[in-house]
């Protein structure tokens, strides 16, 4: 009986021996590898979710500048821009009631994918006439905006002495 416990607990011996074997050599490293490249996939799908977030704000800013397009596109050369630019701010105060102490072109401020064009305007008149210049700056069908803006009183009611430096964005040619 003794002889058969023992090869009993012999052959139980081994077979464990044998299963912490085959679990340390074989299974262990899989589970490794496993994990390994679980944990790659999770990453690869961070990755995607960033991708895919990034492609969506592209293609909403191409939508947007397809949109625009058309307002700032070059019609040629710094010159013919601003020429272009200082006709479109002459035709918005044309009919207004006011008296043009100086217009100053600014020079071209270019960038990667654009030209920013800037007038310093100074006028002087009624400040209702000055209001709806401004207004009518905002409302224009082309981009354009009022970088600052400065109001002074006059010695009669209501006039005004006011001082704007107005830009334009033209996109670069070709962009």
């Amino acid at each position: 009986m003794r002889g058969g416990r023992q090869t009993l607990l012999a052959g139980a011996t081994a077979a464990v021996l044998l299963g912490a074997g085959i679990l340390t050599l074989v299974v262990e490293p899989r589970l490794t590898e496993r994990k390994a490249r679980t944990a790659q996939v999770h990453q690869l799908q961070a990755t995607l979710v960033r991708l895919q977030a990034d492609l969506l704000v592209r293609n909403r800013i191409d939508k947007m500048y397809e949109q625009i397009e058309p307002l700032i596109k070059s019609t040629g050369n710094d010159q013919q821009e601003m020429s272009a630019f200082t006709r479109e701010l002459s035709d918005l105060y044309a009919n207004l009631n006011v008296k043009m102490r100086s217009v100053k072109l600014l020079p071209t401020v270019k960038e990667e994918f654009y030209r920013l064009l800037s007038v310093k305007i100074e006028m002087q008149g009624h400040i209702r006439d000055v209001v709806r210049f401004v207004l009518l700056i905002e409302a224009h069908a082309s981009p354009l905006r009022i970088e600052q803006f400065g109001l002074k009183a006059r010695e009669t009611a209501d006039e005004v002495h006011a001082s704007l430096l107005v830009t334009k964005v033209v996109a670069e040619s070709g962009s």
